[in-house]
């Protein structure tokens, strides 16, 4: 039985362990978000548990809307809402990958009472020879599967104990595993072209590094382009470094690494809605996350400050809001407490990409500034320059520059510091 109405955003239930959705689409979301207007219901149950609508839901949340449009669908176990979950989502919106299919498969035909093959192929929207294929050697899918788990979870800098409790098994298990993968000669063959960045990648020789247009798949306000990043995994990291960014905003940092198969441990005072799943929640001003490990790189691509006033939160310590002696202040603290982190002979590199501020035709040089305040602490490296990939000044501006003989700034600096000269 349905029923429509309303429902209050906060007030939906999501259960990822009923969920069919694997892989989630940021991007999708974005471009939800524009138009929530339009959008369908989303599907509940009796619970408030979300059946269907995951991109529209997370979509009116990156919009801050107080309520969402929803269909109310009675489910009588968790067995039956599994099943209505992987029907919606198998041919509606944002459908199901073959991974995807593969993987509710066999919870559909272990999970509860279980499945019938045909009812699988039904609710799959595919046929019983591909449900057949899908079941094949059940135990060693649900092997890849756990391994693949405890993969994804090492990358994003899990514990040990954490992983295991994921996924059900002893810490010397997680332990083996991790040691075994952790070895070079253990990757993916498929990947390890892409890891040694010996695919997919365009090294910059020089200290310009001009990217001609945005490849991000999310757009957000202060959004880089993802080259920057892999250019300073290949520079500064090997395969398995720690990378640790505060500033998380896209998850930018998060999918370059993953691609390069470095770990991460991405945080940021408010992670967006489409991936609050992955970012961490944290605030900086406070001091370096408890769980943190050893970082390798450190990668800070702060607000601007006021460049970016009430752009990301309207938070005292965000640091597009505070005081520039504060920002300044919070800038030198990261390096005095990841210098502390790097105590003995650990050769980390900390980057720092930063542009200058004007207000009221002064320029207030953040790099300059950041660089002395860092520099009290940490060995400068390298400095280079990188260029907004747009043009980023109205011919009103450029106007009005050239009547008042200003300069107009097109380029940000990016620098290097670490342990050791």
């Amino acid at each position: 039985m349905k029923t429509n109405g309303e429902l209050p955003v906060a007030d939906v239930v999501m259960r990822e362990d009923l969920y069919p959705r694997i892989e989630k689409d940021p991007a999708l979301v974005q471009r939800y978000a524009e138009v929530v207007e339009l959008l369908p219901p989303i599907e509940v149950n009796q619970h408030n548990e979300l059946i269907d609508g995951w991109h529209r839901w997370t979509a009116h949340k990156t919009r801050k809307c107080e309520t969402i449009r929803v269909t109310v669908t009675k489910t009588a176990s968790d067995a039956e809402f599994m099943a209505l979950a992987c029907r919606r989502n198998a041919t509606a919106g944002k459908q199901l990958t073959e991974r995807d299919k593969s993987k509710m498969a066999i919870r559909l035909y272990m999970g509860g009472e279980g499945c019938e093959k045909a009812e699988i192929a039904e609710v799959l929207s595919v046929t019983e020879r591909q449900v057949r294929t899908y079941l094949q050697d059940i135990d060693d899918q649900l092997q890849a599967e756990r391994e693949e788990k405890m993969t994804a979870m090492w990358l994003a800098c899990h514990t040990q104990q954490e992983i295991a409790d994921a996924v059900g098994l002893a810490i010397g298990a997680v332990n083996e595993f991790l040691q075994k993968i952790s070895e070079s000669e253990a990757l993916p063959k498929a990947k390890k072209s892409a890891i040694s960045h010996e695919s997919d990648f365009e090294r910059k020789v020089y200290a310009n590094w001009s990217f001609p247009m945005a490849t991000n798949q999310i757009r957000i306000f202060g959004n880089i382009p993802p080259e920057i990043i892999d250019n300073l995994l290949y520079y500064y990291t090997k395969p398995f470094d720690v990378v640790f960014d505060p500033f998380g905003g896209g998850a930018v940092t998060i999918d370059v690494c993953r691609k390069r198969w470095r770990r991460y441990y991405v945080s940021d005072l408010t992670p967006i809605e489409a991936r609050k799943h992955e970012i961490r929640q944290h605030d900086i001003t406070t001091g370096l996350p408890d769980d943190l490990p050893v970082p390798d790189m450190v990668f800070l691509d702060p607000p601007y400050w006021q460049q970016a006033k009430g752009k990301y939160s309207d938070k005292a310590t965000d640091l597009a809001n505070m005081g520039l002696e504060a920002f300044l202040d919070c800038i030198a603290n990261i390096a005095k407490w990841i210098k502390r982190k790097w105590q003995g002979n650990h050769k980390g590199k900390l980057a720092l990409l930063i542009g200058p501020w004007k207000e009221d035709g002064r320029y207030i040089e953040l790099p300059f500034l950041c660089y002395a305040r860092i520099a009290k602490y940490l060995t400068p490296l390298a400095r280079i320059i990188v260029p907004y990939n747009t043009e980023i000044h109205s011919a009103a501006f450029v106007k009005m520059a050239q009547e008042k003989r200003e300069i107009l700034y097109i380029n940000r600096d990016l620098m290097i510091f670490g342990t050791h000269k």
